[in-house]
């Protein structure tokens, strides 16, 4: 008898995880990561290729690979076509490849084969929606398939469910393209969501373009001649494309350490045609100001649905943190301080949905 997996499939990236016993495994990847990137590339000699290096592609090459293509899961009139190739694919195709390179990745590791899983949503997803990611499942040979709600996969991580101690339970998923926040609630061992927003336009990927616009860019451009430099003009999407990289990697290791170098050799080369290398130290003090604004908006919308519940934060037992964001240090010390509710991060947060998924997975025959 096959294992049965728990996969989220998110609009960032993706990750797989299965129960062995009492410990939740997640599977890396070829790469030896455990979150593959939500891309896909297809070259001009039409190779498809998901993951990471299709995420590289994605400002070099914007014609011919996708990202975020998750909110419009379900739309029949949705499709994306990759401009070398004419080739068009829908939502559900660009899934169903991210799912093959997962299934890949256990076959590879585990030498299972994974048909049957059950994937995650968010908790604002319509029924064509959740419909759309089924058939993404079968497309991809997962011939067994349930759905779970992110935000109880998250608190399912924590033991929410095992523990049976009734209450209400927040959910914080500040992820790189989206907001969510939900408030679940376990009554006569059932989990529900009682609540939810977000905002789908505030996500890590804003910071990150904070900082290539505000600390990078001013540095360039008062140090070399750049004529017109800026993301929006073609001929520096590749320089835009690696200081972008190195902003995302920057942002989360500054979530562990207060200084971290920076080194792009060959960014581009100037209007005298001499290549440049950008070597600085980026500092956490540094992008803090800019975290704030955005900070400041997902405690509103917290707020907001706390508020829309009827409840308060004296009524909330806990506040599950999900999503790289949720990392950076600031982002906690404020939370604490406006919304005064126990934190639980001891989960890596990029893989407490997947594991969750990966424990409800386990007591369920699929």
């Amino acid at each position: 008898m096959s294992n049965n997996y728990g996969i989220y499939l998110g609009e960032e990236y993706a990750c797989i995880a299965v129960l062995n016993g009492k410990e939740v495994e997640v599977i890396e990847n070829s790469e030896n990561q455990k979150l593959t990137p939500s891309a896909v590339w297809i070259s001009e000699k039409n190779r498809l290729f998901t993951g990471q290096y299709a995420k590289n592609r994605l400002f070099e090459d914007p014609e011919n690979a996708y990202s975020k293509w998750k909110p419009s899961m379900g739309k029949t009139d949705i499709v994306y076509t990759f401009a070398k190739t004419g080739r068009a694919m829908t939502p559900e195709e660009l899934s169903s490849e991210i799912l093959k390179s997962l299934r890949a990745d256990v076959k590879q590791r585990k030498g299972d084969d994974v048909d049957a899983a059950v994937i995650t949503v968010p908790a604002d997803f319509e029924l064509h929606q959740v419909d759309a990611t089924k058939k993404a499942a079968d497309l991809a040979g997962i011939k067994t398939c349930e759905i779970l709600q992110e935000p109880i996969a998250a608190a399912m991580a924590y033991g929410f469910l095992a523990k049976g101690e009734e209450g209400d339970w927040m959910v914080y998923d500040f992820g790189g393209g989206t907001f969510d926040v939900a408030i679940i609630r376990l009554r006569s061992g059932d989990l529900s969501v009682v609540n939810h927003g977000g905002d789908a336009n505030l996500g890590g990927e804003l910071i990150d373009w904070d900082i290539v616009n505000s600390i990078f860019v001013p540095m360039l451009i008062s140090s070399y001649r750049l004529n017109d430099f800026n993301r929006n003009n073609k001929k520096w999407i590749s320089a835009f494309a690696k200081m972008k990289r190195a902003a995302e990697d920057a942002k989360i290791q500054l979530s562990r350490v207060d200084i971290i170098p920076i080194f792009i050799e060959n960014l581009c080369q100037d209007d005298n045609g001499e290549w440049i290398t950008f070597d600085h130290e980026l500092t956490r003090k540094d992008i803090e100001p800019l975290l704030v604004p955005y900070i400041e908006r997902t405690i509103n919308k917290c707020k907001n649905v706390l508020q829309e519940a009827n409840l308060k934060s004296d009524d909330i037992k806990k506040i599950v943190l999900v999503g790289g964001s949720t990392l950076s240090p600031l982002l906690r010390k404020l939370l604490r301080e406006r919304l005064d509710i126990h934190q639980e991060f001891s989960i890596d947060p990029l893989t407490v949905v997947a594991k969750g998924a990966a424990i409800y997975a386990a007591s369920r025959c699929i």
